[in-house]
């Protein structure tokens, strides 16, 4: 009997022995599996900071980004606004030749055949334009005796001419016209000549 208890003891405490080694292996596997996941912890809770401030350098990023666009689309709005006025004062300048061309136009017309005497003062005044509306890109239509072109004059009257050299030209200029930087603005308003039999072309 006595041998057979300490023959169960020897093998109980073999069996708490082992019980023990392996309560103490698990929680050896325990305390690994928690340090790595501390470290997994601690990696993620690293890269969620540093995506954290990225994302705040981005947002950062974004609103300077944004603050120029809206200063780029203002400066935008200015130089659209400034090139729409720039259009109506040249329009306004435009229109302000025309009657100037036609209002010289008729005074040089009006002393040639009434009082010849203003004709010199004229074409001094005339001249002296000439050369302000070259420097600007104006160029008037105004000369008689050239070919009829259709880009340039708008044919009003038509003269016969019994000489056949003198058809198809301008014999007078009724209204001058302009071009301002390669582009008519108004064609001259002219009569024509045709010779005998002919028409004008």
């Amino acid at each position: 009997m006595g041998i057979f208890s300490f023959r169960n003891k020897e093998e109980k405490e073999a069996q708490e022995q082992r019980f023990r080694q392996k309560v103490e292996e698990q929680l050896l596997r325990l305390l690994d599996k928690k340090e790595e996941e501390r470290s997994l912890l601690e990696n993620l809770s690293q890269e969620i900071r540093q995506n954290s401030a990225d994302i705040r350098r981005h947002d950062m990023s974004l609103e300077d980004c944004l603050e120029m666009l809206e200063e780029q689309q203002e400066e935008e709005k200015q130089d659209r606004k400034q090139v729409k006025e720039f259009e109506e004062e040249r329009a306004g300048l435009l229109k302000l030749i025309e009657v100037y061309q036609e209002q010289m136009w008729n005074m040089r017309r009006y002393a040639a055949e009434h009082d010849p005497a203003w004709m010199p003062q004229l074409e001094l005044s005339s001249e002296a334009v000439k050369r302000k509306e070259d420097l600007c890109g104006v160029v008037r239509i105004e000369e008689t005796g050239g070919r009829v072109d259709y880009e340039l004059h708008e044919v009003i009257e038509v003269r016969e001419t019994a000489q056949e050299e003198q058809a198809h030209t301008v014999a007078q200029v009724c209204q001058p016209g302009y071009i301002y930087r390669g582009k008519v603005r108004r064609k001259a308003k002219v009569i024509a000549c045709r010779f005998e039999g002919g028409k004008v072309s």
